[in-house]
């Protein structure tokens, strides 16, 4: 089984870089994750709106940003490497501005009091989803089971840096959907009540209020009973 970092515990400084490779026609280079795993990330809670042609549109929780947050680092962490390794990579030194230019961020700007949209990249073949999604007890769902708003936990395979003509990009897309239901409560269909117990208590709660009253009852008697005393006790002195 391949390990999953959560994306609040990666650490940049373990994720490698491998020398760009031809493939096809463009270059990649393949990240993996301290020594020398697949880079898999598990994300916190999303909300799902959609899926575009094969990407998922999903946002952050409004109270934590930590995953755009990591995000945007990734994105340094990208480019700082290509930088400091384009001498190696393609015998030349690129200034950091043209990278800069060059690179594809996978986050995307927002807009002050706004929530971050967040796009991961979906396994599609023939307008079919090829990643598992699964529900709160891991039983594998369809992707019709997800509604908007929906919160989401997915894992993401970051595989590497797309070099192609113009630009490039971290090649990055979804492995893994679970749903998260909400399961706060948990309320059963049919009744559990027992019949007995329920008299039982009943009768207890009668009891418990009899006895109240009767301590009540007795502490107004003494009361009464000592007006009564120092009554008696002024009559016997005029007398």
């Amino acid at each position: 089984m391949s390990e999953i970092t959560r994306y609040n515990d990666v650490n940049l400084d373990m994720i490698n870089y491998k020398k760009p490779s031809k493939q096809s026609n463009v270059y990649y280079s393949e990240m993996s994750y301290g020594d020398s795993k697949p880079f898999y990330i598990q994300t916190p809670r999303l909300k799902y709106n959609e899926i575009i042609k094969d990407n998922l549109k999903s946002s952050c929780n409004p109270n934590d940003f930590g995953v755009y947050d990591f995000l945007i680092n990734l994105d340094d962490k990208n480019t700082e490497q290509t930088y400091k390794l384009s001498k190696e990579w393609f015998n030349k030194e690129l200034p950091m501005d043209i990278i800069e230019n060059m690179y594809r961020r996978i986050t995307i700007p927002f807009k002050k009091d706004d929530v971050p949209q967040l796009d991961f990249k979906v396994p599609m073949i023939k307008n079919q989803v090829k990643c598992n999604i699964y529900d709160q007890s891991n039983n594998i769902i369809n992707l019709d089971s997800i509604k908007p708003n929906a919160e989401i936990i997915c894992i993401i395979h970051v595989k590497g840096l797309k070099f192609l003509k113009k630009d490039f990009y971290c090649d990055c897309y979804i492995s893994q959907i679970k749903l998260c239901e909400n399961t706060e409560f948990s309320i059963p269909d049919e009744c559990l009540i027992e019949e007995d117990i329920y008299e039982f208590e009943v009768i207890d709660e009668e009891i418990l209020q009899k006895n109240k009253l009767r301590e009540e009852l007795q502490k107004e008697y003494t009361k009464k009973e000592d007006e009564l005393n120092e009554l008696q006790k002024q009559i016997d002195e005029l007398n």
